[in-house]
């Protein structure tokens, strides 16, 4: 299982780290976080032995269905 995956998407570099999630409350258990040069864009559930393939699609969908938000507006979820 992958702690961290990187994907490239329109020449930017993105990485999604996973993380246990316990600063929560209530605990949502492991998430995976997007990142964007260190800053964090948004998370979302991360499932036990997830392929890295999947992760990345999971990046790719949300990169795409977020392309016209505002560049200081994408964290704010």
């Amino acid at each position: 299982m992958a702690n961290r995956v990187t994907v490239w998407w329109q020449g930017e570099e993105y990485d999604a780290v996973r993380k246990q999630g316990e600063a929560s409350d209530p605990d949502p258990g492991p998430v995976w976080q997007l990142l964007h040069d260190g800053a964090p864009l948004t998370s979302f559930a991360a499932e036990p032995s997830e392929s890295p393939g999947s992760v990345k699609e999971k990046i790719f969908g949300w990169l795409e269905a977020n392309r016209s938000r505002p560049a200081l507006d994408v964290g704010r979820q």
